[in-house]
């Protein structure tokens, strides 16, 4: 066999060098490349919405496409349907990002599973005891021997309405308590007058209308941290702080006041974990 000559092995050299170059630059690049992995983005709204799976996928994709533009990477959303499944996704650090609407859940991800608040939805929880205009109730005094409807034992305005019945000295054997899956059946409920009270919080459908049904607010509780936004103790410092930019300016843009508006939240502002936890404190009590 022919020995290839010089000139024809040097050509064929350099025409590997751009090939080679481009090899190397990719084996260079790897952990660059690996380090953009996708986020997920967790998303549960507890007993006050009443949204399918479908339909929560739909209305929180334009915020994890801001996201994603603005962190440089892709961010997909998944809907966490119950308050069972969202605690066992939040122990198992499945969301890098998790937007939660009941804080003592947010508050215990902080507190119990390393999580780290990102940034809080402008706004304030209020859980409020709900009665029929016609009712004879008055006083928190006079819901002992009553029939309360609650929403999910797990959801934000029990705990919160279990916590204010206590510092009453109204233990849960005491009353007699039922517990729905939504609050609007707990509205349902107490109109069909199955039930002496009701409790929802404040941002839910059944609250934001009740007064104007004709319903009337026997007792409410102080103002308490809203809806957070808080990410994984995987995620870096430099992500983390990023994220909290994009989400502060949102409300700056029209597109990101078309997202505001369709997720329901007027903006989200700078807050510190010290109000969750002390709320959490308080309704686990």
């Amino acid at each position: 066999m022919k020995k290839p000559s010089p000139s024809l092995i040097k050509r064929l050299f350099k025409s590997m060098v751009p090939a080679l170059t481009m090899l190397t630059a990719l084996a260079l690049a790897a952990p660059a490349y690996a380090a953009q992995a996708s986020l997920l983005l967790g998303i549960n709204e507890g007993t006050s919405g009443s949204d399918t799976y479908t339909e929560m996928q739909d209305k929180y994709k334009p915020l994890a496409h801001y996201l994603s533009v603005q962190l440089k990477r892709p961010v997909t959303v998944e809907s966490a349907r119950s308050l069972s499944s969202l605690h066992y996704n939040l122990k198992n650090k499945r969301y890098d990002l998790v937007l939660i609407r009941p804080s003592h859940i947010a508050a215990r991800a902080m507190r119990d599973d390393g999580y780290r608040l990102v940034a809080a939805a402008k706004g304030e929880a209020i859980t409020y005891f709900i009665v029929r205009a016609d009712s004879s109730l008055k006083k928190p005094a006079e819901l002992k021997g009553k029939k309360i409807a609650l929403p999910d034992e797990q959801a934000y305005p029990t705990r919160v309405a279990l916590a204010m019945l206590r510092d009453q000295g109204i233990q849960p054997n005491h009353v007699n308590i039922t517990y729905f899956r939504q609050q609007e059946a707990v509205g349902y409920a107490v109109q069909q007058k199955s039930q002496d009270v009701g409790v929802v919080v404040s941002y839910s459908k059944v609250a934001k209308n009740w007064a104007a049904q004709g319903g009337r607010m026997l007792w409410q509780s102080p103002a308490l941290p809203f809806w957070s936004v808080s990410a994984s103790p995987k995620v870096d410092d430099a992500t983390l702080n990023a994220a909290r930019t994009a989400l502060l300016g949102l409300s700056s843009t029209p597109d990101g006041a078309g997202i505001l508006k369709g997720i329901g939240v007027e903006g989200f502002v700078a807050s510190a974990q010290a109000p969750y936890l002390t709320m959490l404190k308080w309704v686990v009590n």
